[in-house]
């Protein structure tokens, strides 16, 4: 154990001296980056504990200025390089809190310290870890609601859970889902002494129809031998959701605000753009499955039939664009979109196979036949988080992705797709942090340069 400690202290070490090095070189390149417009000034009056200030654009809750504030304030370290620091601060422990996930699942100390390592570069997210963001604090306080859940301490988690939902509203979806994740697999356990089945895992996929079945059928049998604590655990989550109802009944909206920006839609090929991302990131993990994929549709073809034209129905008739994709070019998805999308009709056509492929392997790469709980609530979470959206952005998708990354079956992730999924990440970033520093946007209304970022 004390071997594994001092191989992660080194890993540490290195992961922050070389970020650091980036970290000033980006503070050095530019001091305001899009959305810190609108984030730098209010970390700064929180940050001096000036809390009755506020910005009508901002969408989210205060929860990063109170860090800040919390963090920073004591110490008058309120300038835009320590309001940076916070994100740095927050990817170097989002680092330990992967080691600890990941010892889960991952056999020997120096994988698992290389798998957390190479989460934590996950290019999307290791940029947003030199900037004034919400994104990589709002991934830490999901991590604590995650890593207390598998832990079994259902209060803290709850409370994580609470706290999450300051960083960013949408992370009341984490909460709700494991909490129905709890509230499975407690009232398997029931079910399974009722029925006298012996417990092989926390809800496999053998029993998943015998015990649902027997559920919706009599639910009073399950629920009324359920333990007390059970049902404080439960209410600790339940009671967090509740206070988000009422946050969104007092408020009209579940953003903060630039509420006419950001209503909730329906936006169902939000799934099919979150499943290529997925594929791209993990491609080491996903390539493999090409082939069984081809075997797979020359076997199925009428279902697979039924899912391309279930597929492109979806594509023709809820393709939304936000207008906030077509009119900054300061991100990559609006190169994307008009330099394909846009520009060919047929080419969201074409994709569709691809969008079959990458919901089809992300589903079976989410599917433990030893414990269905994860993929059961995983998946219905996620969607509901997804087609509320309009605007296509990779930040969307970092907690899911990173969720399911963390739960990829072992033998899914084999040393030597975790090194190759290391090196594709380091390119990218490479390749990302060298278009920040050198490639230069003018607008006819902004004085400084624009720069290109996620």
């Amino acid at each position: 154990m004390a071997y594994g400690n001092i191989w992660l202290l080194i890993a540490l070490i290195l992961y922050i001296v070389i970020s650091k090095i980036i970290f000033d070189t980006v503070y050095q390149t530019s001091k305001l980056v899009i959305d810190e417009e609108f984030h730098l000034p209010l970390g700064e009056k929180y940050c001096e504990f000036n809390f009755r200030q506020w910005d009508s654009k901002v969408t989210t809750l205060p929860g990063l200025y109170i860090l800040s504030a919390l963090l920073l304030g004591p110490f008058g370290l309120c300038s835009i390089y320590w309001l940076r620091m916070v994100s740095f601060i927050c990817s170097c422990v989002n680092l330990l809190m992967f080691y600890i996930l990941f010892s889960q699942n991952t056999r020997g100390d120096q994988r698992k310290i290389f798998s957390a390592i190479m989460l934590a570069l996950l290019p999307p997210l290791y940029f947003f870890s030199h900037l004034y963001y919400t994104d990589v604090a709002s991934l830490t306080s999901v991590l604590f609601v995650v890593t207390f859940s598998e832990f079994e301490y259902y209060y803290l988690a709850s409370l994580a859970g609470f706290i999450s939902i300051v960083f960013r509203q949408t992370n009341v979806i984490f909460v709700m889902m494991y909490g129905a994740k709890y509230a499975l697999t407690e009232s398997y356990k029931v079910w399974a002494q009722q029925q006298n089945v012996t417990l092989t895992g926390k809800l496999p996929a053998t029993n998943l129809k015998p015990f649902l079945t027997h559920f919706i059928a009599n639910p009073a049998k399950i629920l009324s031998n359920l333990s007390l604590p059970f049902w404080l655990n439960l209410s600790c989550y339940a009671a967090t959701v509740i206070s988000f109802l009422i946050f969104v009944a007092c408020n009209g909206s579940i953003v903060v605000g630039d509420k006419n920006a950001h209503q909730m839609t329906l936006h169902t090929p939000q799934v099919f753009y979150f499943c290529i991302f997925c594929i791209v990131f993990g491609w080491p993990h996903f390539v493999g499955e090409i082939l069984k994929f081809l075997r797979f549709a020359k076997a199925h073809k009428l279902k697979m039939f039924l899912y391309l034209i279930l597929s492109g129905l979806i594509v023709h008739l809820n393709t939304q664009v936000h207008p906030y994709l077509l009119a900054d070019n300061r991100h990559y998805t609006f190169y994307i979109w008009n330099r394909f999308y846009a520009k060919y009709w047929f080419f969201t056509y074409l994709m569709t196979p691809v969008y079959v492929f990458a919901v089809h392997v992300t589903v079976k790469a989410l599917w433990n036949k030893h414990d269905v709980s994860f993929c059961l609530t995983y998946i219905p979470a996620v969607t509901i988080l997804l087609v509320t959206q309009k605007l296509i952005q990779e930040r969307y998708f970092l907690v899911p992705y990173i969720l399911l990354r963390l739960k990829l079956k072992y033998k899914n992730s084999s040393a030597f797709n975790v090194a190759l999924e290391f090196a594709t990440y380091i390119i990218i970033n490479v390749t990302t942090f060298e278009i920040f520093f050198n490639k230069v946007l003018y607008w006819n209304d902004r004085d400084d340069p624009q720069r290109i970022i996620w």
